[in-house]
């Protein structure tokens, strides 16, 4: 047997295909298939199809459609064919035409040359009007009875025995039998009979590990959660009847003399169902597949032991695994008894299988199979070829088959690949093409601007800023949400801290929301308030998970939440601005702030968690961060009033799906204490004294003001005001008025875009328009978050000032003039760059296979444990976006496409960056990203190809 920390590792290995999935609150975009990044994007989501049963391209039929509606042109399948389709130089004559490989590779990826199924080929030929009605695609008229005849003719075959039936019954079939690559037995079992085990095996999973995960939503906690998912699931389950109905025989026995160290449990199973340890790796990669939203959450708990809930409750792949094969090993036994008299293990079942001569599935004669799949194919092809009977007559059977050999170099599986890059070539195209003809039409600011406002690089910043900057005198910059501020904040009287960073990082300082000084009698309403709004919604918590008071809850508060539903569903308005003021009423709201310094006094009284980290930042750290942030995004000269830093979030209501709207570079959360900090940190007179030492002197009258952007209600909300100096009140009026105009105008270009908004409103009802939909509790998409992300662009404002990207691209500023040496962008790729591709293929995924890799429509969504959403009462959990996040209906709102990345930098400075890092390399390397380089010398446009060469683009 192997040692324990072989098992381990070998578990490690096994989980790795399967993506961490983090807890709803917060939603961290993520590829789902992170775990197979290191291996080429095509042959990945391969993988992932045979591991999850999940697809990553859109279907043949799909693109098809897209390319008929003009969304993907010609060039564009040209230019894929040539780039990524099969690489053959041949041709034929076939009578008085010639034609080329490219030619039918071509015509099978437009019309799609596909064999028919053998069941309906007499159909076809008959009540399906195959032999009346031309193929689509082909425009002249042919004899198709003629020409069906003589295909048969040049192919040996006689089309009246077509309609031979079926005859494998009476043919010797001979075949190997064995576990199929990456499949369990209960896999096995399923296919072969007509059980229904994984599914068992799931429901048993899902019962155990949602009760054991649930993060505070349960009335009664699982008893013994502190020993470990393992321990306390073999503590329960001897007490668990539903073994027995399954039909395990002595389950409480068995359960009870599992051993209690869960690696030599899992060692123990895997001997028991005779599975060689050569193949254990790819076994237990399949167990964990079967359900990868469990097992991806039971991933990063395991994997974030610091995290509180795991601390009460751990729980790790390994405890799952050992459970799972328990369950996995003894309903295996039970089928294989039940249902051919056999010991439930591999060797048994194989030997049964083959003794009784099992096929896996029935065959079809060799004879229509050949009708079905060559004669059909050929048939299509000649008529796309414009060919009749009598051109088809000259062609002999050694040049049929060479048509047919290159429709076989290129299967349905090759398409999809040519396709995709189809589709992004299109896109990359019309993308440079209006980047190259918008330069010299910007005009440079002049004079001192009013402001400068530093966004977050979210798709949605984008058409906000274009607008704010139409209605003021100001420039706009992009930069990572968390503003380069990596902190652990806690909010004022909440009991725990939340890292706001990007989660390639950890902070190793604390920050806390603390009240400002001269509060006292403001407090101390505040706590009387917050006392009385604990106390009543802690009630109200065990009263309605009480078996007995529930009923009386209903009979005693029915017309208070009748008069609520009332008010929320028709008449929402007035309702929530008359809960907002009863709320403000009963907690008086307090003044706060954000100290960004280090103390060496006592931490503040909070409750919850302790925090054990560094407590603020020295000055030389502040300078460092401000300084950073400032030449990153190229603002070193002609600072305007204010440097705003607009972080962003998002209100919603009854929407589990919450913090996927909020900000990704702050971990799926709000970004306003990353923007206060920032802007504590400029506006200390000792900071900008240490800035100027460095030779970036920040004027006296430059006052850093944060602010966040709600990007459903697109408003901009402005924190700390109470600061802001005498001096400046005029033009932070000029400046609300701005944000004002530019969020009505970006309201209103918002909703042309979401369905079912009213038409023709003018922009300021248009805002209020969007500000109902944050507090709509029955709307399935108050915004559509990133959805239509596909591009990122690092370089100047200049190059896109005024362009109408349609919130399409993430834009992050960059100067590469004060960066000769590249070290700024290597920050910008390496941090922000890889959280969009985490957000792009998040967003991919879920839209070519909402079902799998979303989490379908939100209409059955259970919300369960706190942790997630399942389908109704009873599923794996579901890890990606929504229907209604990437669909308007059966239309794709979100185009699935890799991101395209734009770099206004050196082509090789960009080279080199790449070559020093793994995961840079893994992205563009195994086609995980797409990559431009616009050369600021030339500004001639690059592409980088996945051999690390570069590729001069011609528009």
């Amino acid at each position: 047997m192997q040692s324990a920390v072989n098992i381990q590792s070998l578990v490690e290995e096994a989980v790795g295909p399967v993506s961490q999935f983090w807890p709803m609150k917060g939603f961290v975009s993520h590829n789902p298939i992170q775990g197979l990044e290191h291996l080429q994007f095509d042959e990945a989501f391969r993988q992932a199809k045979n591991l999850f049963g999940a697809e990553g391209y859109l279907s043949l039929d799909e693109y098809r459609a897209l390319f008929r509606a003009g969304r993907i042109d010609n060039a564009s399948v040209q230019s894929a064919l040539a780039r990524v389709g099969p690489r053959i130089d041949e041709s034929l004559s076939l009578s008085l035409h010639t034609v080329t490989v490219n030619q039918i590779h071509r015509l099978h990826l437009l019309h799609g040359i596909t064999a028919l199924e053998p069941a309906l080929l007499d159909w076809q030929l008959t009540s399906g009007g195959a032999l009346q009605n031309p193929v689509n695609g082909s425009t002249s008229s042919i004899d198709l009875n003629a020409l069906w005849n003589q295909i048969l003719s040049i192919l040996g075959l006689d089309r009246d025995m077509a309609d031979v039936r079926d005859s494998a019954r009476n043919e010797n079939i001979q075949f190997t039998m064995d576990l199929p690559f990456r499949r369990t037995l209960s896999d096995w079992l399923d296919q072969l009979t007509p059980c229904a085990l994984v599914t068992t095996i799931d429901q048993q999973m899902i019962k155990w590990v949602s009760s054991f995960a649930d993060e505070g939503m349960a009335a009664w906690s699982m008893p013994g959660r502190r020993s470990g998912f393992y321990t306390a699931w073999r503590e329960l389950a001897q007490y668990d009847a539903s073994g027995r109905l399954l039909g395990i025989a002595d389950f409480a026995g068995m359960v009870a003399a599992l051993p209690d160290d869960p690696e030599v449990a899992i060692q123990q199973s895997l001997h028991a169902m005779h599975i060689p340890q050569a193949r254990w790796p790819e076994y237990l990669t399949r167990v964990f597949a079967q359900l990868p939203g469990w097992a991806g959450l039971i991933r990063w708990r395991g994997l974030n032991p610091d995290d509180p809930i795991q601390k009460q409750s751990p729980i790790d792949p390994l405890q799952y695994l050992a459970v799972r094969l328990f369950y996995e090993q003894s309903l295996v036994g039970v089928h294989a008894r039940r249902s051919w008299g056999t010991e439930g293990n591999l060797t048994a079942i194989a030997a049964y299988l083959k003794d009784h001569n099992k096929a896996p599935e029935a065959a079809v004669s060799a004879h229509k199979l050949a009708v079905s799949r060559d004669a059909w194919r050929l048939f299509q092809l000649l008529q796309l070829l414009e060919m009749d009977a009598e051109a088809v007559s000259r062609i002999t059977r050694e040049q049929a088959s060479r048509l047919l050999r290159w429709l076989d170099d290129f299967p349905a599986e090759k398409q999809l690949p040519v396709w995709l890059e189809a589709y992004e070539e299109s896109f990359r195209i019309d993308l440079l093409s209006r980047i190259r003809a918008h330069r010299g039409n910007v005009a440079e600011l002049t004079g001192r601007p009013l402001a400068q406002a530093a966004f977050c690089i979210d798709v949605r910043s984008e058409p906000f800023r274009r607008h704010f900057e139409q209605v003021a005198a100001v420039e706009t910059f992009g930069y990572a949400g968390f503003f380069g501020i990596p902190i652990s904040h806690r909010g004022y009287d909440t009991e725990e801290s939340f890292p706001l960073c990007p989660v390639l990082l950890t902070p190793s300082t604390a920050l806390f929301e603390l009240p400002r000084d001269g509060q006292q009698k403001v407090l101390a309403r505040y706590a009387a308030g917050s006392r009385w709004k604990q106390f009543g919604e802690h009630l109200f918590h065990e009263l309605k998970h009480s078996p007995i008071a529930s009923f009386l809850l209903v009979d005693i508060l029915g017309l208070f939440f009748s008069l609520a539903l009332l008010g929320k569903t028709m008449l929402r308005r007035p309702y929530h601005g008359l809960l907002g003021a009863a709320q403000r009423w009963f907690i008086e709201p307090v003044s706060t702030e954000i100290d960004a310094g280090a103390e060496n006094s006592e931490l503040p009284q909070v409750n919850g968690e302790p925090v054990a980290l560094t407590r603020g930042f020295t000055i030389e750290q502040q300078a460092n961060f401000i300084e950073g942030g400032l030449r990153m995004i190229g603002l070193t000269r002609n600072f305007g009033r204010f440097v705003v830093l607009c972080g962003h979030g998002s209100t919603t209501d009854n929407n589990p799906y919450f913090a996927a709207l909020d900000c990704g570079a702050c971990g799926g959360r709000h970004g306003d204490p990353n923007a206060r900090t920032f802007a504590a940190m400029g506006n200390n007179p000792e900071v900008r004294a240490e800035l100027a030492s460095r030779g970036l002197t920040v004027p006296d009258d430059t006052w850093f003001l944060p602010a966040k952007h709600n990007t459903t209600a697109d408003r901009v909300d402005f924190y700390d005001t109470v600061d802001i100096p005498a001096s400046h009140r005029d033009a932070f009026q000029q400046l609300q008025q701005a944000f004002l105009e530019g969020g009505e105008q970006q309201a209103l270009d918002r909703c042309n875009r979401i369905p079912g908004t009213p038409r023709n409103m003018t922009a300021k009802q248009a805002y209020a328009h969007v500000e109902s939909r944050s507090f709509d509790w029955a709307n399935t998409r108050p915004e559509w978050g990133l959805s239509g992300n596909a591009g990122f662009i690092i370089g100047r404002r200049a190059l896109t000032r005024g362009l109408d990207l349609g919130g399409r691209c993430f834009l992050h500023s960059y100067d590469a003039k004060s960066d000769p040496e590249g070290a700024f962008l290597e920050k910008i790729m390496t941090a922000p760059l890889v959280v969009g591709e985490w957000i792009n293929m998040q967003y991919y995924t879920s839209a070519t296979d909402p079902w799998k890799y979303g989490s379908g429509s939100k209409v059955i969504h259970n919300v369960v444990g706190g942790l997630g959403v399942m389908y109704g009462s009873q599923s794996d959990l579901a890890t990606g976006l929504p229907l209604q996040t990437v669909n308007d209906g059966a239309t794709h709102f979100h185009e699935p496409m890799r991101l395209l990345t734009i770099i206004e930098a050196d082509p090789a400075i960009i080279g080199g960056i790449i070559a020093r890092h793994d995961i840079l390399q893994q992205f563009f390397h195994n086609g995980w990203l797409n990559l431009v380089a616009i050369d600021p010398a030339s500004s001639e446009f690059h592409r980088y190809n996945q051999d690390a060469t570069w590729q001069l683009i011609k528009l």
